[in-house]
């Protein structure tokens, strides 16, 4: 059985961006498990444990979703808390895109290959395990509500496998799906 979800691989320039962000984050009052470096994407839809024997029918399935799917623009802007402000269990930033492509295209996938998904995306930067002091944490997103890291081409999604160890997820790309 393999961990599987389909995503896209957020840029190394943009990486960078979100790093020093997340290392402004590491300040504050929080104990939170931070999203490795390598590991920043946005989820397409989550498959869970599959067999190996319906590997090739999910990768045949985010061909067919995305067969007519052409390359497109997406920024990363405004940090997102869930499930709210007085409750903080994720800190994220929203993608955002003209025509709302990328909610088109996680439909389009989720609509073939099913899998759990969201079409409002974001990129998590952290899960928060506890929080010492809320003050400074609401000051800190308030002030960073409107954060701008920057734009980028979607230009493809990508199956992957997902290994948990007890260092965290190890990830590895097993199908790439190039748009047009």
């Amino acid at each position: 059985m393999l961990r599987l979800f389909v995503c896209v691989w957020i840029p190394n320039e943009i990486k960078e961006k979100i790093i020093k962000f997340q290392n402004e984050m590491r300040e504050l009052p929080i104990d939170a498990n931070f999203v490795e470096t390598d590991n920043l994407h946005i989820t397409v839809t989550f498959l869970g444990y599959k067999d190996l024997k319906e590997v090739e029918k999910i990768k045949s399935g985010v061909t067919v979703a995305l067969k007519d799917m052409k390359k497109f623009n997406t920024r990363i802007k405004e940090l997102k808390v869930i499930p709210n402000e007085n409750y903080i269990r994720v800190i994220g930033i929203s993608i955002e895109d003209e025509n709302n492509l990328l909610a088109n295209l996680i439909k389009k996938v989720a609509k073939e290959i099913g899998g759990d998904y969201y079409e409002k995306q974001k990129i998590t930067l952290c899960r928060v395990k506890k929080i010492y002091d809320k003050a400074p944490v609401k000051d800190f997103i308030k002030k960073n509500t409107n954060i701008e890291i920057g734009s980028f081409e979607i230009d493809s999604v990508v199956l992957v496998k997902s290994v948990l160890t007890k260092h965290g997820p190890v990830y590895e790309t097993i199908y790439r799906h190039q748009l047009m």
